[in-house]
């Protein structure tokens, strides 16, 4: 029997009032996250990937934000039909998130100690001394050093990789069965990524959690993530294994997005040229007609300036959204 999915988004379209007008943020986004998998959303600035992990603990701003159609459904109940009682039972107890950058998301005025506490007095109804307590022993396993001292600290006294340990401790609290974890290493230097990927893969498999990762970088999603789904321009234009999408990548922007990663060459081979994907991703009130990626495709052929191409299976659990494929494809059970 299949495994079922833990959470299911399907056909989620955002859409975003501006002063130029109405915009897609996210057009019709649909995929799956499995217990005890990583899940990888890759994509440029602006094509979706924040808002897509915002929308499923609806932290969507509106007015000018509105979720206009789809499903979220956890646990068979669809999270965008909850009521603000509900909905505080589930955003940051059963599903948490880790922003992308630390200084701005966890309050300058408030020490580290009372910011993690929260979650244990607002989800455990925990007393303050307990929720003081609970809060240094998760300091401790972050691996944050002294948490006595730290817990009574502010924001701005702890170093960029020790606000992003703070912000997963208090993420993972009260052991959510799903983390948000949306570009964790924004503005760490490399061996501090190194440490809170590895930190977060770790406290996934001790928490039995899943974890839905939100990056630019495919170097990321090779070492942590089992699946990806590619966005762009608010939609995925591909999905299937991390095996899969580099060993046969389908779509021209992700082949794209694999020929942009930088590779350490052997001793006497010749230097690789890095290709750039040309333009940039088209404004949200102006999205060309077909395909949204065919202004910058160099493989665009008759259809693409017309149809927009449809999500469809292109091999076992490998889905494709491009013209070059349909015609020897079926859509996807």
């Amino acid at each position: 029997m299949p495994q079922q999915p833990l959470l299911s988004v399907q056909n989620l379209t955002i859409q975003f009032r501006t002063d130029d007008g109405l915009g897609k943020a996210v057009d019709g986004v649909s995929f799956d996250l499995y217990p005890n998998e990583t899940l990888g959303i890759v994509g440029e600035s602006g094509c979706g990937k924040t808002v897509t992990a915002l929308s499923i603990l609806r932290l969507i701003q509106s007015p000018p934000g509105e979720i206009s159609s789809g499903k979220i459904l956890f646990d068979g109940t669809d999270i965008l039909t909850l009521n603000e009682n509900e909905l505080r039972a589930i955003r940051g107890n059963r599903i948490a998130m880790v922003f992308q950058e630390p200084m701005t998301a966890l309050n300058p005025v408030f020490t580290i100690g009372d910011q993690i506490g929260e979650v244990f007095r607002i989800h455990q109804k925990s007393s303050k001394a307990e929720a003081r307590a609970k809060s240094i022993e998760m300091l401790r396993q972050v691996g944050i050093p002294d948490p006595e001292k730290r817990v009574d600290e502010y924001p701005h006294q702890l170093s960029g990789g020790m606000r992003q340990r703070a912000m997963i401790a208090m993420a993972l609290g009260c052991k959510p069965v799903i983390l948000i974890a949306d570009e964790p290493t924004t503005a760490l230097d490399v061996t501090i990524q190194a440490q809170i990927l590895d930190l977060m893969d770790e406290l996934k498999r001790k928490f039995d959690a899943s974890i839905i990762l939100i990056t630019h970088d495919l170097g990321v999603v090779a070492n942590y993530a089992q699946r990806i789904a590619v966005m762009y321009a608010g939609k995925i234009v591909e999905s299937c294994t991390v095996s899969q999408i580099f060993s046969n990548p389908k779509h021209p922007y992700t082949v794209g997005l694999m020929e942009s990663i930088p590779a350490i060459q052997d001793e006497g081979d010749k230097p690789v040229r890095l290709r750039e994907i040309k333009g940039i991703v088209p404004p949200l009130h102006d999205m060309p007609p077909g395909c949204p990626f065919h202004p910058r495709c160099h493989r665009r052929f008759e259809p693409c300036d017309k149809e927009t191409p449809q999500l469809l299976e292109v091999g076992a659990g490998h889905l494709c959204a491009c013209h070059l494929h349909i015609g020897c494809v079926k859509p996807p059970a």
